[in-house]
């Protein structure tokens, strides 16, 4: 494998979370497994139900992570970019995937073949201790998505929602990415029709305002609609 090759591979999987504590050899041999593929927009990558027999990063661009019914009906889980990880539940306890992952653009992935992972955990303790303090922050994450599902209203999910999605740039609270209503509206577990009334309401209130492709959150966005 070409020396470059398997430096692009180590930095990628260097901003995975569950990676990030290894030493640097422990890291080049999870390197030395991965190889790299290519989705295209809106390419279904792993699908619910399936059987999950590797474990992807992705190195660039986005993907959209959902479940969906027999009726085509979708809840959008996130939105993730470079350093996540996916399907590695599957190949960890054998059992078919969780959730479907598709590309949202353009996207490089490596894809490291579960029965190798598994070997690797055998023999790096570093890995094995990141892998599950991972595991734990998800089963974190997922508890607080349930109970705002649960206890939140759609307006206070959708808030939520848009702070996570918000960095400062030059002074100003920002979301680069122009989410749409239809694409908020699954993810926060709402229609589109109350979304789109949401963030007019937001908008004819002086809170939110657009700026080509983002958001631009002009003052704090109130507590409750």
């Amino acid at each position: 494998m070409p020396t470059s090759t398997l430096k692009s591979r180590k930095e990628a999987l260097s901003r995975v979370a569950m990676f990030q504590s290894l030493g640097e050899s422990d890291l080049e041999a999870l390197a030395g497994v991965a190889r790299q593929i290519t989705a295209e927009r809106g390419e279904l990558i792993v699908s619910q139900g399936s059987a999950g027999e590797s474990l992807y990063i992705v190195a660039k661009g986005q993907i959209r992570v959902y479940l969906s019914d027999e009726t085509g009906k979708e809840i959008i889980l996130g939105l993730e970019g470079p350093g996540a990880i996916f399907g590695e539940i599957a190949v960890l306890d054998g059992q078919p995937r969780s959730a479907s992952v598709a590309a949202m653009g353009r996207t490089e992935l490596l894809v490291i073949e579960g029965r190798e992972f598994r070997e690797l955990l055998e023999v790096h303790t570093g890995l094995s201790l990141g892998v599950i303090a991972a595991l734990a922050g998800m089963l974190r994450k997922l508890t607080d998505a349930t109970q705002g599902l649960a206890l939140q209203s759609a307006y206070r999910r959708l808030v939520a929602q848009l702070y996570e999605r918000a960095v400062e740039e030059d002074g100003q609270t920002v979301i680069p990415e122009r989410l749409t209503h239809q694409l908020l509206a699954d993810m926060i577990g709402c229609s589109r029709e109350m979304v789109s009334r949401i963030m007019s309401d937001l908008a004819k209130g002086g809170y939110l305002r657009t700026e080509g492709k983002r958001w631009i959150i002009e003052r704090k966005l109130p507590a409750d609609y």
